[in-house]
Order: structure tokens, then sequence, then C-alpha cells
């Protein structure tokens, strides 16, 4: 989708008049700023740490208005509280170096709503840029990071030489967790989340799903009209940046900014059921020498599904005729074709238009992320779990030839980027 510029103004009031908008959003104004960066800062420790860093980036001569939301629930302890309070006075009193650099504290503590958490966090500062340029036909970037972050030195710059004058719409940025090298417990555990994660996007990629790229809350972002016209932020506790994304993705053009750029905790967390926090836990609690992960072999069904499924959009033969080489592949391909209802999507998205890319471009509205990630633990049940070293392998053999696990990322990381050609 391109963006007309000239309607912005009408995309923002449009979303703010359609879309629940919480009361402090509303009550909250923005200075103008060329990048807002949205961080939820709940409970951190070391949140001080990340405005340094920001601080220490590379000057710049364009406008940044950093906005963090500090968070918590009115059932949160006494301690929680403490620290979410010294949260908001070191945002207050926090003055950057930088002239171009601007903070706005949003206060959004003692949080009553059912649903508070990361993603209405998140989605309280990002209603505010909107709010805050509901009158303008402005488009600037919004920004997503996160409070347990380091950045790297250039992450300013980047987004002003690469991403500013973008086409794009949507933005992934590069990341590394901040103890990837250590040879402690968490660093080795990380190495292996890290690898998971690249192993699970290479195998999307391989099947030829087109929205591989990483769903991380804390390097991500999009324009502001993308933002509004796409229904903003959602309010899930965990997930929240997966569903976000995906969102957009097929509607938006979205460029991988390589780095590494930013730099999350490889801490252990249960603030949420998934995620970096959950698997450090898991990691330490199992005392695993090889994380386990999906066969390799569900990446090849999946290709065989979706060329079938995108060769039956140009084809007029008959339903029964649509995925013959597919249900070939598994004894279960007929089971999820009835469970997940897919050939009549795919009849749908056929008459849903004559043109072939907006044919396409319905499927995949369809059949998104959250899809993907379902018929992928749908066939995983018929398949032993496998080391995620050996399955990286497997599934893409060029990797051998890197021995460490940070290498390995790395050349995932670098065949994926060359292949997007928003990069």
């Amino acid at each position: 989708m391109t963006e007309n510029i000239s309607e912005a103004k009408n995309a923002y009031q449009t979303y703010l008049k359609r879309f629940f908008i919480h009361a402090i959003s509303k009550s909250t104004l923005l200075a103008e700023a060329d990048v807002y960066i949205v961080i939820p800062v709940y409970a951190e420790e070391n949140w001080l740490q990340t405005l340094e860093s920001l601080d220490n980036c590379t000057p710049t001569d364009f406008k940044v208005c950093l906005v963090p939301v500090i968070n918590c629930k009115e059932t949160d302890s006494f301690e929680t509280k403490a620290v979410v309070n010294q949260n908001w006075v070191d945002s207050s009193t926090f003055r950057f170096q930088n002239s171009y650099l601007a903070i706005t504290p949003i206060d959004a503590r003692n949080l009553t709503d059912k649903l508070a958490g990361v993603g209405l966090a998140r989605k309280i500062g990002m209603d505010a840029v909107v709010k805050s340029i509901q009158n303008t036909n402005y488009n600037p970037w919004i920004i997503c990071l996160d409070a347990d972050c380091l950045v790297s030195n250039n992450y300013l710059s980047v987004i002003k030489n690469q991403l500013i004058l973008s086409k794009s719409s949507v933005v992934v940025f590069e990341f590394l967790h901040s103890n990837s090298h250590s040879t402690d417990e968490l660093g080795v555990g990380i190495r292996q989340y890290e690898l998971f994660l690249e192993y699970y996007r290479l195998g999307l990629f391989l099947a030829g799903f087109p929205f591989y790229h990483h769903t991380v809350g804390s390097s991500m972002g999009c324009k502001s009209v993308a933002y509004a016209r796409s229904g903003g932020m959602n309010q899930r506790k965990a997930g929240e940046d997966f569903y976000f994304l995906h969102k957009l993705f097929p509607h938006y053009e979205a460029v991988e900014l390589k780095g590494p750029l930013v730099f999350p905790s490889a801490r252990i967390s249960e603030r949420v059921p998934f995620g970096t926090g959950r698997f450090q836990k898991k990691w330490v609690e199992t005392n695993l020498q090889n994380w386990m992960t999906y066969s390799p072999e569900i990446f090849r069904i999946m290709a065989i599904f979706l060329k079938e499924a995108l060769d039956a959009l140009k084809t007029v033969s008959n339903e029964s005729d649509f995925f013959t080489q597919f249900i070939g592949a598994h004894s279960l391909a007929v089971d999820w074709l009835q469970s997940s209802n897919v050939i009549e999507n795919l009849v749908r998205c056929k008459k849903s238009s004559q043109n072939p890319e907006r044919q396409k471009k319905a499927f995949f509205l369809y059949f998104d992320g959250f899809e993907a990630l379902k018929f992928v633990h749908f066939f995983q049940k018929q398949f032993e779990s496998i080391g995620v070293e050996e399955a990286v392998i497997l599934l893409y053999p060029e990797v051998k030839n890197f021995p460490s696990i940070p290498q390995k990322v790395k050349f995932i990381r670098n065949l994926l980027f060359q292949v997007n050609p928003a990069c």
C-alpha cells in the first residue's frame, strides 16, 4: 500500500474516532519530531542505562522525541511501585546532551485496565503520537524500543541516513542480545535462542513464506500513517509485537536495518509467557545442552503447500486438484486442509480479484504469520524434536561451514538481508 501523505490528517482522525484510545493518550501532547521512540518502562532497575545509551549516540541533526511510558498496575506490590516511581523521576529529570533529543515521559502509573501490560503501554505511547499530530499531514516514524535495551552508537545516525528517506513504511532493526558472547549459562542459552530465531526465519524463507522478518518489540517501527491505517497497536500482554507487525507486513514494504543496532537484555524473566526471558528460565531449569526445536521436514512440507496454493491461484483447476502433491507429502495433510478451511479461503482469494498480485496478497492476508506458526505446530506433533544446531544444518547445509553459533547466526542474517529487496 502506498501512502498519500495529503490524506494523513484524515487517516489520523479516522483512527482516533474508530479505535479505543486510552484517556492517558488523549491527554498527552508531544513536541513535533521527525522520529518518536516509544519505550514501555515497567519497574526497570537499569532504566538510566538505556537513556545514557541513547545519549551516547553520534549526534544527529534531526528531531527525536523519546516517549517513555512509565507504567504499572494498581495491584502491583509496594516494591514494584517504588521502582516504577524511581523510573518516573529518572525520566522526568534526565537531560540529553544532544540538543536534537527531547524526552516527554508519559505517566501511566497505577493502571486499572484489565489488559494492563506491555501491549497497552506501547499503545498509549504510539497513540499519543497520532493524537499529537492529528491535525497535520505530517508522517513521522514511530520506533519501538524497550527499557532493558542498549543501542549502538550509530543507532540514531542509521535511522537518519537509512530510514528517514526510505520509501518503506515498516522497519525491523537487527539486534543482538547484550551477553550473547558470554561464557556463563545465560550466555550459552541466549546463543541457542538466537540460533532458534534465525532457524525459524530461515525455514519460513525457504518455504516461500514472504514475511520472515523478526518480530521483536524492541527492534521495530512504522510510519504514523501506516500505524493509523492498520488500526494501531493491540493491547496484548505478550506477543503484541508479533501480531502488530504481521498486521502491517502484507500491506506495507518493510526495510531491515543491519547492525546490530539494538542490544536487548538476556535476563531471566516471567513477565510474559514466552520470549527471551521465559526461554532463559527454561534453559537454566532444564539444564539442556542443546535447545530442541521443530523438524526441518515441516518447512519442506510447507514449501510444497505454498507452491501449490500459489499455483492454484494461477489456474482454473478444480478444487479437488489444488493440493495433490501436498496431500502426498504427509499423512496429516488432509486433516490440516480440513481443519484450516484453506481450500475455501483459496477459492475466496481467487474470486476476490482478477489481478494476480491482489489474489496473492489476499492469500497471505489469510495465511499470515500466525497461520504459518499454527501450521508448524500442527505437523510437529508427528516429528521428533531436534537440537537446533543439527536442525539448521539439515535445513540449509551450508551453515555447517560456520563452527560457532554466533557465526551461524551472522551467516543466516546476512543471507536473509541480501535476499530482502528492501535492504
